[in-house]
């Protein structure tokens, strides 16, 4: 089986592997298997036809394409993944009961079901233990939705394990656990059948106790999957529990249902809406476009832009500015899940225009039906039964319609659109068509049709999608396209205010949220809420709710993927060649990876400087990249990375210290890091950066702790305080408490170490009051005749008012050199 699990994974279809060898399917039967079989092993669609392809190649001889799941090299990585543990319920009562041939038909049943539903969303069945079933939503291949993905599979097994019976006569049951958060996933362990992959962390454990906390046919989450749902699913609150391993009781969330929702965006927002903010054009634009529809001259808007640039806020907004007019509303919402299912925006809308209820019979949905459309049922008596056939609706038996499949796809969409143009003779009619990207190829056309039956229609069609889409209406004379830019710093900066308004974030704070952001509005508001939940205040770690989107984008690249993260490593800004000297393969492979991160919009060239250049598009991309790498993938790749800026670009130790200080500090290397943070600090200072001074000796007394050799250690420590203390001087005062303990300090290691250059106190000619120590001299303000006798005079003007806010004014550039000196030698000038 070790061979169909390679071929598998060689043709991106690693996810049914476990479905395959549970019905004892291996190389030999591949070419055997039919589009039927495939159905009954989960497999959705579209795979079905791209595994049919990849059947007939391997027949003919045709190379599989290498492998770009970012897991299949066997690497591991740090991953927020969607845990599943799905149980079949008393299989150990029956095992007692059963015969064991029996049991395992059963068990293997319920197994094709589970692998099936979970394959449907993208899972990746991991292991299959009696009958539990482990997946993962997320590995090893990314989704911007993994939770929502785990949850729908959760639900698609509940309603078809119901439907196996038991030999008992009984019907079987499941219940199952979801989980999410951060793992260490991905690396191989074990040969043949017993391969897996294993998975390190607190999530599968909680998925797994929650399965066992879970009732008969039951779905349990835990708080952060239900954090990332929003209000897309029916979810009841069941209390914090006490589970085993975890140190305090953990609240649990059951899934009753999917929510009927109009809008995902709606569906996925918590608490008040906050204000447009940067979009006064784009809505001026779509208030002009109402008016000329209003007046019976029909339009269509296409907006156009990447994901979380605030398309559908648009659509809201737009929505409110006119929600006192008289109007009718038409709202399609495509699925990511149904981009092959025809018509499905349409059937979802008309079911909940019609307020289908699931109890419903057919007789009542036919009703309903009637009541939604009763002036076209009037004029049209094949108007409802095409309507029950398009929404699936099993009515009692009529006269077939002599219409061919072609003939009935024709007439539904003419009926249709012909509905929608009417609507508009009553009032004017908004209709909104939100993620067109997702769009199937029936509604499509739908779409199409409509736009060229509009000219002289009172409605607005608004349609939302990404760039990739290509809006085949965009040369008609009343399409409009729009395309929504990133914010501007100030208007980021009012977004952030917005989303924190009773929170009070600093001013630093705030500018640190809109420089990662990079003006993406999603961005913005999901980083200051995880900035605001932070006990710390953090705005390093990428938010929970865009890790899944990021982490998606960066898995479509195959092998570049990697080249991805090495340059994360580097930082947001890298050049080529440092990139190539890091790098093992170089040459060509970096081009073409490179020439995929641009076409992906992962990065773009950068033109400014000599050296060839580029950056991340996003701060957040990068960052998710790099937090992609292990702890100890990343220390690696900051030494390669630190050796090769010192073996290929000596020029940069003398100009950017504080850049290989980070590297050798990010590797682990305190030795390094201590040598060029101290390069960085007295560069810093010979510029008069004292405030960047300051960061960088205080970053090396950091760092100095890290030495492995005590005396080494406090030796480094008392180089970094001599010189971080003139620095504080300059930015806090002479009597500044950080002042007087970076002496204090100094003075304890330098008797500690018996530096006797740093402990000896010489009497001085300056004065004749002698100070006893350095923390009486920091402490004290010196008198202007110690500077007169320096030959001084325009130093000692300025200390004749020896007050604090005095003292910061009168520490000059000449004032600095002369405590340096008397840091440095550390001696005590008696005044």
């Amino acid at each position: 089986m070790g061979d169909l699990r390679d071929w598998l994974l060689s043709n991106k279809f690693e996810q049914y592997a476990d479905a395959f060898e549970a019905n004892d399917i291996d190389l030999d039967i591949l070419p055997e298997l039919s589009e039927p079989d495939l159905e009954r092993l989960g497999v959705s669609l579209g795979n079905r036809r791209r595994l049919l392809k990849a059947i007939a190649g391997r027949s003919s001889g045709a190379a599989p394409p290498k492998p770009s799941d970012p897991g299949a090299s066997g690497d591991a990585e740090r991953r927020q993944v969607t845990v599943l543990f799905a149980d079949m319920v008393g299989s150990t009562a029956l095992s007692g009961t059963v015969d064991p041939e029996l049991l395992g038909n059963l068990i293997r049943r319920y197994q094709d079901v589970t692998a099936g539903a979970i394959g449907r969303y993208g899972g990746f069945v991991a292991k299959f233990m009696g009958d539990g079933v482990l997946a993962y939503f997320g590995f090893p291949r990314a989704f911007e939705d993994a939770a929502e993905r785990a949850v729908r599979a959760a639900i698609g097994i509940m309603a078809e394990v119901g439907g196996i019976e038991r030999p008992d006569g009984t019907r079987v049951q499941a219940r199952i656990g979801i989980a999410t958060g951060v793992v260490v996933v991905g690396e191989i362990i074990g040969t043949g059948t017993a391969q897996e992959r294993t998975i390190v962390g607190e999530t599968p454990n909680l998925a797994a106790r929650l399965q066992a906390l879970a009732a008969p046919d039951t779905i349990l989450i835990s708080a952060p999957t239900q954090n990332l749902l929003g209000g897309l699913f029916d979810l009841e609150l069941t209390g914090e529990h006490e589970l085993k391993g975890f140190p305090r009781p953990v609240p649990a969330w059951r899934v009753r249902g999917e929510t009927l929702v109009e809008s995902r965006f709606a569906a996925s927002r918590t608490g008040d809406n906050l204000p447009l903010v940067g979009r006064a054009h784009e809505m001026g634009l779509m208030l002009d476009r109402w008016r000329l529809a209003r007046l019976g001259e029909g339009q269509i808007v296409t907006v156009i832009g990447e994901a979380g640039i605030g398309k559908s806020r648009s659509i809201e907004a737009l929505q409110e500015a006119f929600a006192g007019e008289p109007h009718a509303r038409v709202h399609l919402q495509c699925s990511s899940y149904h981009s092959d299912s025809a018509f499905y925006p349409v059937i979802q809308h008309i079911s909940r225009a019609a307020g289908f209820a699931t109890a419903d019979s057919p007789g009542v949905r036919i009703e309903k039906l009637g009541v939604l459309f009763a002036r076209r049922a009037e004029s049209d008596v094949a108007a409802i039964p095409l309507l029950a056939e398009l929404l699936s609706i099993s009515a009692e038996p009529a006269a077939p319609l002599s219409l061919t499949p072609a003939q009935r796809k024709a007439t539904t969409i003419a009926l249709l659109v012909d509905e929608i143009v009417r609507l508009g003779e009553t009032d004017p009619v908004l209709l909104v068509l939100e993620d067109a990207h997702w769009i199937d190829a029936t509604t499509l056309e739908l779409m199409t049709r409509l736009t060229d039956s509009i000219g002289r229609a009172r409605l607005l069609a608004v349609v939302t999608a990404r760039p990739d889409f290509a809006p085949p209406w965009q040369a008609r004379p009343h399409s409009t396209l729009l395309a929504l830019g990133r914010l501007g710093r100030s208007e980021c900066a009012q977004l952030v205010a917005g989303v924190a308004a009773s929170h009070g974030l600093s001013a630093e704070t705030v500018a640190a949220i809109v420089a990662k952001t990079d003006g993406v509005p999603l961005f913005v508001e999901e980083l200051t809420k995880s900035v605001m939940e932070s006990a710390s205040g953090d705005s390093a770690a990428v938010p929970a709710t865009l890790k899944d989107s990021l982490m998606a984008r960066l898995d479509r690249l195959g092998e570049a993927r990697e080249v991805a993260q090495i340059a994360s490593v580097i930082g947001r800004q890298f050049v080529f060649s440092l990139l190539d000297a890091v790098i093992p393969h170089g040459g060509t492979d970096i081009e073409a990876a490179l020439a995929k991160l641009v076409e992906a919009g992962i990065v773009f060239p950068d033109g400014r400087g000599s050296e060839r250049s580029f950056s991340f598009k996003h701060a957040l991309t990068r960052d998710a990249a790099y937090e992609s790498l292990l702890f100890s993938r990343r220390r690696e790749l900051h030494e390669r990375i630190a050796r090769a800026l010192e073996e290929r670009f000596s020029a940069l130790t003398t100009s950017e210290p504080d850049l290989l200080a980070h590297h050798f500090g990010e590797a682990g290397l305190a030795g390094p890091a201590c040598d060029y943070r101290m390069r960085a600090g007295d560069l810093a200072v010979s510029r008069s950066a004292y405030k960047e001074a300051i960061a960088h000796f205080s970053a090396g007394l950091g760092m100095a702790d890290a030495l492995p050799k005590p005396e080494e250690r406090m030796r480094r420590q008392l180089d970094f305080l001599l010189k971080l203390g003139p620095a504080l001087m300059v930015m806090r005062g002479m009597q500044s408490a950080e002042v007087e303990d970076a002496y204090r300090r100094a003075e304890e290691i330098g008797a500690a170490v018996g530096d006797s250059v740093a402990t000896t106190r010489p009497s001085g000619a300056c004065g004749s009051t002698p100070i006893s120590g350095a923390r009486r001299l920091w402490r004290a303000t010196v008198p202007a005749s110690w500077w007169r006798s320096h030959n001084d005079p325009a130093t000692a003007i300025s200390c004749s008012k020896p007050t604090t806010a005095d003292g910061r004014r009168l520490f000059s550039e000449v004032m600095l050199r002369r405590l340096w000196r008397i840091a440095v030698s550390a001696t005590r000038p008696t005044i």
